[in-house]
């Protein structure tokens, strides 16, 4: 019922606020976003992958990377959990 563009704006505002709050984090991004996907580099990602996990966040592990995956069901709370998460997991983020 939203529609593509609703969607895609959407996603685009999350994309951007997360790699905003990544870039104050000082935390490299792996590869250019692609839509809703952003890798951040670790220094362990199934540890990074974990520690979120046990913080409710539910992310993957790409390639030595943390994949963290935004849609229409996100909402800005969602980003800022994950950015506090890697807060507090900064060790294990590049």
């Amino acid at each position: 019922e939203a529609g593509v563009s609703a969607i895609q704006e959407h996603v685009r505002g999350l994309v951007a606020r997360l790699l905003a709050g990544l870039d104050e984090l000082g935390a490299q991004v792996a590869a250019p976003p692609r839509g809703p996907l952003v890798c951040v580099r670790s220094t362990d990602a199934p540890a990074l992958v974990a520690a979120l996990g046990a913080d409710d966040i539910v992310a993957s592990e790409r390639d030595s990377s943390l994949r963290v995956s935004l849609h229409l069901y996100n909402t800005d709370a969602d980003v800022d959990a994950v950015l506090a998460a890697l807060v507090r997991h900064r060790r294990l983020i590049l």
